[in-house]
């Protein structure tokens, strides 16, 4: 007889189960009567994918069953979150993001596979210290001023990585560019970790990005924040102003990660995962994981996304087209 490792076993359990109809009709109680998959967007290794596993840990043993994290990265997060908009709305098949595949992509596409704002339900997130503007040690600018002087008399040199096109560094990057007169040169990477990897070895020279994503950098003064790109300052790096403190104005964006899954759910069970997941995440153990990833941070209900959602992508379509940014 062959031996099948545990896991593996029960990865194949769940995907051959994902796969046959019946689980839309479950009663809310038996939920889950299987193992759950939660789709990572990105590449491995983002803050993305950090709290897909502390979520899908929670889980596990809250639940008893496995819950995997996959990742199927690609064009921006908008493959991994088209295959779960249109999965069966069933709650096995989840998805965890930031808001590019979203609200961003809403904004800067101009055809997706899928509707982010209707083929999507969040279940929880949290809203995340924001983005910042960060350069590579090499970069002649000590402050936002003189990165936009420097750009200004170099249009096209500068080149800005982002997670791929359409997501919030992307945003992001051409948003600054609008509102500063600049003229940089984007470079679309499968997600924010390579890209930040290339920032630190000086093949991009600026990115638009998370701070959590930077912090690996900035301790190891291989890039140097310039400015926040919200409206009040970051308590892991109170020195740095924010983007209108230091004289670039409407630039702020709110950016979130958060659990979604398929629109269309039993009402029954959506509200199960989402009472599930806001207790297993608001733990001491968890809110003090959170704060030592993410830092600054608070905690947003399914319900409070889901009204954040239309205005967010309605805000950002009217910010697109007042900007002239070319959309995708």
């Amino acid at each position: 007889m062959r031996f099948i490792p545990r896991h593996a076993g029960l990865a194949l359990a769940l995907l051959i189960a994902a796969a046959l109809p019946g689980h839309a009709a479950e009663d809310a109680k038996d939920f889950p009567r299987q193992g759950v998959r939660i789709v990572n967007p990105f590449p491995p290794g983002s803050p993305v994918e950090t709290l897909g596993r502390l979520v899908s840990q929670s889980l596990e043993k809250e639940w008893g069953k496995f819950v995997i994290i996959e990742s199927k990265s690609g064009a921006g997060g908008t493959i991994g979150a088209s295959f779960v908009a249109k999965s069966a709305p069933d709650g096995y098949n989840l998805l965890v993001s930031t808001a590019s595949p979203i609200t961003f992509a809403a904004a800067m596409y101009k055809k997706l596979p899928y509707d982010p704002v209707k083929d999507l339900v969040p279940v929880w997130g949290i809203a995340t210290p924001g983005q910042v503007v960060i350069v590579n040690d090499a970069v002649p600018a000590r402050n936002l001023a003189e990165l936009v002087a420097y750009a200004r008399a170099n249009p096209g040199k500068l080149a800005y990585g982002s997670a791929g096109t359409g997501t919030v560094q992307h945003f992001a990057g051409e948003l600054f560019q609008a509102k500063t007169g600049t003229k940089l040169v984007h470079v679309p990477y499968k997600g924010g970790a390579p890209a930040a990897t290339d920032l630190a070895a000086g093949h991009i020279q600026v990115m638009f990005d998370s701070l959590t994503n930077q912090l690996r950098n900035i301790d190891s003064g291989k890039a140097r924040p310039l400015a926040i790109m919200r409206a009040r300052r970051d308590a892991k790096l109170p020195q740095v102003p924010t983007a209108a403190e230091a004289g670039v104005q409407g630039v702020e964006l709110v950016n979130w990660i958060a659990v979604l899954a398929p629109a269309g759910m039993d009402p029954a069970i959506l509200r199960k995962l989402r009472d599930t997941v806001r207790r297993v995440m608001a733990t001491p153990e968890n809110q003090e994981r959170l704060r030592n990833v993410f830092g600054d941070i608070q905690a947003l209900d399914g319900e409070q996304i889901e009204k954040m959602i239309p205005v967010e992508a309605k805000a950002y379509t009217e910010l697109v087209e007042s900007a002239g940014i070319e959309r995708q």
